[in-house]
């Protein structure tokens, strides 16, 4: 039976099964990114390929087979924009897990420990079943205050910061109606891109209620309009700063966190 992978975040589901087979997640699943979210879209490696498919750059890199710029990058994640996310995934999702357990196994006194590991002795005269035995109750605490600190991933492209599955799919929604609505004003994308705000305008009522009361809603108007714009204008620079990360192997991350 082939060993199972893990990873520090949720892999990406199909179905009830898990993506690959055999592979699993150390930690409980996180928040779904937006209601009846499929599960294959509850994983910040999902996001993570939609993210460096909005990166123009590495678009022409693969559509140049691997060359230019991003090289590198293609190595590891190739063409993005060729497949399907399972396609992809099935190929590539060993970049994000961590390596498989190391074995027990016999070494001499003389030879250099490796890291993170404890040089034990065993009495050879002792029955294997009493061995066992005394090795758990040794081991079993020394495990404990390793798995209880904060350690690093060992992935090849570990998760950069504790990802958000629905700060990831709404600036991406801003991304895209931006790319799909260039003309429009900003505050017309968050309409678009369904993005809320505060609606409480003025006096503690929402512009429909300032209507109910024959008010001029003109200011209010403009004061929803602004908060609008600047929940895009977030949106948009948070996105690009992701766009721009992900080729290097960093996601989720920006500038200044």
């Amino acid at each position: 039976m082939a060993a199972r992978r893990f990873f520090v975040y949720a892999p990406p589901l199909k179905g009830r099964k898990l993506a690959s087979g055999a592979l699993a997640s150390r930690r409980k699943p996180v928040q779904p990114p937006y209601k009846d979210a499929p599960p294959m879209e509850c994983s910040v490696y999902y996001y993570w390929w939609e993210y460096l498919r909005r990166h123009d750059g590495y678009r022409r890199t693969c559509e140049r087979g691997g060359g230019g710029k991003y090289a590198g990058v293609y190595a590891d994640f190739g063409d993005v924009h060729s497949t399907d996310f399972w396609t992809w995934w099935r190929g590539h999702s060993e970049l994000f897990s961590e390596p498989l357990p190391r074995g027990v196994e016999l070494i001499d006194a003389s030879t250099k420990r490796p890291s993170n590991t404890v040089l034990v002795c065993v009495p050879l005269e002792n029955r294997a079943a009493l061995s066992a035995r005394q090795l758990r109750l040794l081991l079993e605490p020394m495990v404990a205050v390793k798995k209880n600190s904060v350690t690093a991933s060992r992935a090849v492209y570990p998760v950069a910061s504790k990802p958000h599955l629905p700060s990831l799919h709404q600036h991406l929604k801003v991304w895209d109606a931006k790319r799909e609505h260039p003309s429009l004003d900003d505050w017309e994308l968050a309409d678009k891109a369904g993005i809320r705000v505060n609606q409480v305008v003025q006096d503690g009522m929402t512009i429909t209620q300032l209507k109910s009361v024959r008010l001029d809603t003109g200011r209010a108007v403009r004061t929803l309009n602004r908060r609008k714009q600047l929940a895009v204008q977030r949106h948009l620079r948070i996105a690009a700063q992701y766009i721009e990360n992900v080729v290097k192997g960093q996601f989720p991350h920006r500038e200044g966190r």
